[in-house]
C-alpha cells in the first residue's frame, strides 16, 4: 500500500502543482496593479483591467495547452489523480470567469 502511495505523490512541488499557483496569481496581482495604477491616473485602473483582459486572450489557451501536456505525461506515467486535475481546471475556471466580467465590463449593459 504505502509502495503505490509513493508513486502517485510527488517528491517536490514540480510544474504540476506550481502552473496553477502561478495561474491563480494572476488574478490578485491583476487587482492589485489596477488598484496602484488608479491613485495616480483616474483612468489607469481600467486601462490595466483593459489590457488584462487582452492577455487573457493568450494566457487562457497556453494555459489549456500546458495543463494538458501535464495531464497527458501523468497519464502515461500513471500517476494522473483526480485532485491534481481539479486543481489544474480551477484556475482555468477563474481566468474564463475574469474574461467575461472584463468583455462585459463587470456586468454593466453599456
Amino acid at each position: 500500500m504505502k509502495e503505490e502511495e509513493s508513486q502517485t505523490r510527488p517528491k517536490k512541488k514540480d510544474l504540476n502543482v506550481l502552473l496553477p499557483c502561478w495561474a491563480l496569481a494572476y488574478f490578485p496581482i491583476v487587482f492589485v496593479v489596477g488598484s496602484l495604477s488608479a491613485i495616480g491616473d483616474p483612468a489607469g485602473g481600467f486601462i490595466v483591467f483593459a489590457f488584462s483582459g487582452a492577455a487573457l486572450l493568450v494566457l487562457i489557451p497556453a494555459y489549456a495547452v500546458g495543463i494538458w501536456k501535464l495531464t497527458a505525461k501523468r497519464i502515461k506515467n500513471g500517476t494522473n489523480t483526480t485532485k491534481i486535475t481539479l486543481f489544474q481546471l480551477l484556475p482555468l475556471i477563474v481566468y474564463i470567469f475574469l474574461l467575461v466580467s472584463v468583455f462585459t465590463f463587470g456586468g454593466s449593459p453599456v
